[in-house]
C-alpha cells in the first residue's frame, strides 16, 4: 500500500504542482517546450505503471464498504455518461485542452460545440464519473486510494485550469467562460447558452456508448473481472 500511496501522492503533484502551476512556464524557459512535454510525458507515464502494477499487486479484501448490488447498478449507470463525455471531449475542438488555447477563436458564440455547453470540461468530467463508479463498485482500501486520485486529480484539475485562464481579458475568452461552466449542465440552467437538438454530435455519443459496450464486454480481459 505504500508504494501505491506514494506513487499516487507522486502523480497528483506533478499534474496539480507541476502543469498546473507557474513551474511548469519555469521549466520550459530553461529546457525548452519540446525537451519539457517530452520529459513531462515519460516521467507521468512511469508514475502511472507504478501505480497499476501496485495497485493489481495489492490485497482487494480490506472493504471500507462492501459493494452492493445497487452500487454495481449505479456504477454501470454511470459508466455509459463517463465514456459519452470523455468521447466528446477528445473529439471536440476546445480551448481547455492541451496547447488548444488558440481554438477559443473558433468555438465561441455561434460555432461552440454542444459537449461545451454542457461543461467546459468534459474530459476531466469523463474520468471523474469512470472514477466515481468505480470506487462505488470496488469500496476497498487500495481502490479508494487508486481511482480516488483520478477523481482528485479531475476535480482539481478542471478548477486549476479555470483559475489559470480567468486572468484572459480577450473579448473571445471572456465570452467563451461567459457562455460555459465546469458543472456540467450548469451554464444551461443558468441560462448563459441554450442547447438544441441539433447541437448534439451523434458520432460522439455513438462512439462513446460504442466504446462502453466495447469495454463491459472485455472487461475480464482488460481489468481482470467479468461484468457478463
Amino acid at each position: 500500500m505504500l508504494t501505491l500511496s506514494l506513487s499516487c501522492l507522486l502523480f497528483l503533484g506533478t499534474h496539480l504542482l507541476v502543469s498546473s502551476t507557474g513551474l511548469r512556464a519555469w521549466l520550459i524557459g530553461v529546457v525548452g517546450e519540446p525537451a519539457y512535454l517530452a520529459g513531462y510525458s515519460i516521467c507521468a507515464l512511469v508514475i502511472l505503471g507504478v501505480m497499476i502494477d501496485s495497485y493489481v499487486a495489492l490485497d482487494h479484501n480490506r472493504y471500507v464498504w462492501q459493494p452492493t448490488v445497487g452500487h454495481h447498478l449505479t456504477a454501470k449507470i454511470i459508466m455509459p455518461v463517463a465514456l459519452v463525455l470523455l468521447a466528446a471531449g477528445l473529439m471536440s475542438k476546445n480551448p481547455t485542452g492541451v496547447r488548444m488555447e488558440e481554438v477559443v477563436h473558433q468555438v465561441t458564440g455561434y460555432h461552440m460545440p454542444g459537449i461545451l455547453k454542457i461543461t467546459r470540461h468534459p474530459v476531466q468530467w469523463g474520468i471523474l464519473l469512470w472514477s466515481v463508479a468505480h470506487l462505488m463498485a470496488n469500496g476497498d482500501a487500495a481502490s479508494i486510494v487508486f481511482f480516488g486520485t483520478f477523481a482528485l486529480l479531475s476535480g482539481l484539475g478542471s478548477m486549476a485550469m479555470d483559475l489559470k485562464r480567468r486572468h484572459l481579458t480577450e473579448p473571445d475568452w471572456l465570452e467563451f467562460y461567459a457562455q460555459t461552466s465546469n458543472i456540467p449542465f450548469a451554464g444551461l440552467l443558468a441560462g448563459k447558452s441554450r442547447l438544441a437538438i441539433g447541437d448534439i454530435n451523434w458520432i460522439q455519443v455513438i462512439t462513446g456508448l460504442t466504446l462502453y459496450a466495447t469495454v463491459y464486454y472485455f472487461h475480464g480481459l482488460i481489468a481482470g473481472v467479468s461484468l457478463l
